[in-house]
């Protein structure tokens, strides 16, 4: 039982901990170092992400665990839920917004975003929440995220590459079952590309994830040490395991760089949707409402992936064998 105790907190470590962007520091905190052997450390992890990966392909090649019974057998279920997670979306960007910050919230007027990107969000939002010029507002947020490589830099652009990925999705599939204005223009232009979106909004999940646990976890630990300090959350050392937080902040990275790999590999992607969901709902316990309004998008779209799969594009090994699936 402890064995399955410690092994489900590991799967927890990226969502525990990265509950909100750079783990609630209010400033630039000093480069952390330290005595400990981070290169056995991250050897060990290693070996363990390259053994994870290397049962995923055997699976996803013979088609086991596949979970394809999740998928709705409606017409047009995806397309109804494509115009839900629009408007889940449009939530996010307007409760952003109206909080003065642009797409996380260290991305703020104090960090160097200008205010009328700030309005623009806002205006998104309501668009997405509508249903009023939704693709065309989507390319417009597409923009808006390209001009964050410019007004903060291109660390900040890529930790929230997601962003991009979900203005693609929204281009392509609009929202077009919750709309006031059932008009679009760009809806024929992009129709040939539906087949795509799914697997988009997968890699643009998947990167986010890589993105994050390298820069805020891996290369920046002194962010986690600094939530540790304040907050005694490293369950590990709970368990009775020589834990220190330093791995436990190198560990959150592991994972969640792990989990990003096999979002963009699109291997076991049920599966991987499955965890993170179960996952993204335990802060909320902790941490109350504003924790799920923070993470709406990411939410929406890992339960997407849960419900849809990989939308089989982009994949990176070689497709199931029908005749082979094992749910």
């Amino acid at each position: 039982m402890k064995k399955m105790l410690v092994a489900f907190g590991l799967l927890c470590l990226p969502f525990f901990v990265s509950a909100h962007t750079r783990w609630f520091a209010e400033e630039e905190l000093e480069p952390f170092h330290t005595t400990e052997p981070t290169v056995l450390y991250l050897a060990v992890w290693a070996v363990i992400a390259i053994t994870i990966l290397y049962m995923a392909v055997k699976f996803h090649e013979k088609g086991i665990l596949r979970l394809a019974w999740l998928k709705p057998k409606k017409p047009h279920a995806y397309e109804r839920a494509a115009s839900t997670f629009t408007m889940v979306a449009g939530s996010f960007f307007l409760i952003a917004g109206t909080h003065e910050y642009l797409f996380s919230p260290n991305q703020s007027i104090e960090a160097g975003v200008p205010y009328y990107l700030i309005v623009v969000q806002i205006f998104i939002g309501l668009a997405f929440l509508l249903g009023i010029a939704t693709r065309t507002s989507a390319i417009i947020l597409a923009l808006t995220w390209l001009s964050t490589f410019y007004y903060l830099g291109y660390v900040s652009a890529l930790e929230d590459v997601w962003v991009l990925s979900t203005a693609i999705f929204i281009a392509i599939m609009g929202n077009d079952y919750f709309s006031l204005i059932s008009f679009s223009y760009f809806k024929k232009v992009f129709k040939p590309f539906n087949r795509y979106a799914l697997s988009i909004l997968r890699l643009g999940t998947g990167a986010t994830l890589v993105t994050l646990g390298f820069t805020e976890k891996l290369l920046s630990p002194e962010f986690g040490m600094n939530f540790l300090k304040l907050h005694d959350w490293n369950f590990m050392q709970a368990l009775g395991l020589p834990y220190s937080d330093y791995l436990f902040v190198l560990s959150a990275g592991s994972v969640e760089i792990l989990l990003g790999l096999l979002l963009i590999l699109g291997l076991m992607t049920r599966i991987v949707a499955l965890v993170i969901a179960i996952i993204f709902t335990i802060p909320l316990f902790i941490l109350g409402p504003i924790e799920l309004a923070g993470h709406l998008p990411h939410f929406a779209a890992v339960v997407l992936l849960l419900i849809f799969g990989s939308g089989g594009r982009f994949m990176f090994f070689h497709r199931y064998n029908d005749s082979k699936v094992r749910v």
